[in-house]
């Protein structure tokens, strides 16, 4: 990835299931933390303008296990932009270890008709 984004959470005992290992549905959670963050921080999660950011699809790659207690870090960055939507790619992290990546499609929508809209320039 190139340019990125990092913010680090911090996983809870509720998070781990049966076998003792973090939850899979938790490293959704993480990747839209990660999200959510970048995108405030952009400026692109404030209500204004009638317009909204959606997350239109998300691929997750497991590729080893997290375990309690720990913190994640989450790596963000757009990958690609396009007409009505962008993708990020994204990537967990466990003390520097590779955990986990994923690449989501977030589209723009307008809030009164609920439909993708054009990207602004200056979102891009």
């Amino acid at each position: 990835m190139g340019s990125f984004h990092t913010t680090v959470q911090k996983l809870r005992f509720c998070d781990t299931d049966k076998l003792g290992h973090i939850n899979n549905a938790v490293y959704a959670v993480m990747y839209e933390a990660g999200r959510a963050e970048m995108l405030e921080q952009a400026g692109l999660l404030a209500p204004s303008g009638g317009h909204a950011v959606v997350i239109a699809r998300i691929e997750i790659d497991f590729l080893r296990e997290m375990n309690w207690p720990c913190e994640v870090t989450v790596e963000s960055a757009i990958h690609r932009i396009g007409s009505k939507s962008f993708t990020l790619r994204q990537r967990l992290k466990v003390a520097g270890e590779l955990t986990s990546r994923a690449q989501s499609v977030l589209a723009v929508i307008d809030t009164g008709t609920r439909r993708a809209v054009m990207l602004e320039d200056a979102w891009k």
